[in-house]
């Protein structure tokens, strides 16, 4: 499982910041500040899209959309874009889009 650092959105005005790790087709996003019981696991099936919105080289959203949610975030400046396409692309395949 590859690891990468998000800002995920949590209220209208709050993010989070979270540990989005990828592989054996799943998605799994860990708060930075967590108590164990709060990571959020994604499989496959449930997975309709993921989508990266790059607007330039230091800045992404990032869009995960389920059956029953949407998180919705922004990568840190550090995360490897990509990276993080490469492997989204491998693990889902036409569920993954990279817009530019």
């Amino acid at each position: 499982m590859v690891t990468f650092e998000i800002r995920l959105k949590a209220g209208f005005f709050k993010t989070q910041v979270c540990y989005l790790k990828v592989g054996s087709g799943q998605i799994i996003l860990i708060p930075q500040e967590h108590d164990g019981n709060d990571r959020v696991v994604i499989n496959g099936d449930e997975l309709q899209s993921v989508n990266i919105m790059s607007r330039n080289l230091t800045y992404a959203e990032l869009e995960i959309v389920t059956t029953t949610n949407i998180y919705v975030g922004s990568l840190a400046a550090e995360t490897d874009l990509k990276k993080l396409a490469v492997n989204l692309g491998q693990e889902f395949g036409a569920k993954f889009v990279l817009q530019r």
